[in-house]
């Protein structure tokens, strides 16, 4: 549904996951949980992008790009809001969107429709990170998941520097991972969590004119990646954040 007047959720997700690789899969997930929960959500063709590259070039930019979410909240007339996967589009929302657009009085503190869980993290800005939605739905028992699909994958989480240090979002993608997987394996301590690496491209940097520098700086991630991989066969790498996947890979 896409500008559906009187929904209960607006949904907003970073632009690369309607076109990228391997993104647009993670556009496929949000589809794919919304309808096995029949959620009562809408996109909206002006709100399109949660990204907001405004963060790197001034406060006024940061502010009209962040505008648009509450904007649209309000034409809608949906209850609040529910974002996608982007590192930071989310250090905006986590940190500034308060002050920026605020106060989001308008719209209801987030209450799960599906679990009846109040988000209180969420209670200022009135919008909840997919994660922290999708985790509250497995706690509550209102997803079936079959852990065996996935025993030919042997995973590890890369934290997102802006989820993981600007939010605090640390335990929910884990519990996420470790409800759809039998094989999970960690990264040395000190490269992740709170002490994350940089994927390479943060700030922005994600772009072939600075490959040498996205190398340079993505080497330390790689290079605990490579270390699971040949002491306990990792075979596949999970992230959060749009730049995370167009880097990484």
């Amino acid at each position: 549904p896409i500008n559906k007047k009187g929904a209960e959720i607006l949904f907003v997700a970073p632009s690369a996951d309607y076109f990228a690789s391997p993104h647009y899969y993670t556009l496929l997930g949000y589809l794919a949980l919304f309808h096995e929960v029949g959620l009562d959500y809408t996109w909206s063709a002006y709100a399109s992008e949660g990204g907001n590259f405004g963060l790197f070039h001034s406060h006024e930019m940061m502010k009209r790009l962040n505008a648009k979410i509450y904007a649209e909240a309000r034409r809608l007339g949906v209850k609040w809001v529910l974002g996608g996967e982007c590192g930071h589009m989310w250090r905006v929302i986590n940190q500034y969107m308060d002050t920026l657009n605020g106060p989001a009085d308008f719209l209801e503190e987030p209450v799960s429709p599906i679990t009846g869980t109040k988000f209180e993290n969420a209670k200022a800005t009135r919008m909840v990170h997919i994660m922290e939605f999708t985790s509250d739905l497995i706690r509550n028992g209102k997803i079936k998941l079959d852990k065996s699909r996935n025993d030919h994958w042997h995973a590890t989480f890369h934290d997102s520097c802006n989820p993981a240090r600007a939010m605090g979002l640390i335990e929910e993608p884990r519990y996420v991972i470790k409800s759809c997987m039998n094989n999970f394996t960690e990264m040395p301590e000190n490269t992740i969590k709170e002490q994350t690496f940089c994927c390479g491209s943060g700030a922005g940097l994600g772009t072939d004119e600075n490959l040498e520098m996205r190398l340079r700086g993505g080497f330390p991630r790689a290079n605990a990646c490579k270390y699971v991989h040949d002491t306990n066969g990792v075979n596949i790498l999970l992230c959060i954040c749009a730049i995370d996947k167009a880097t990484l890979p």
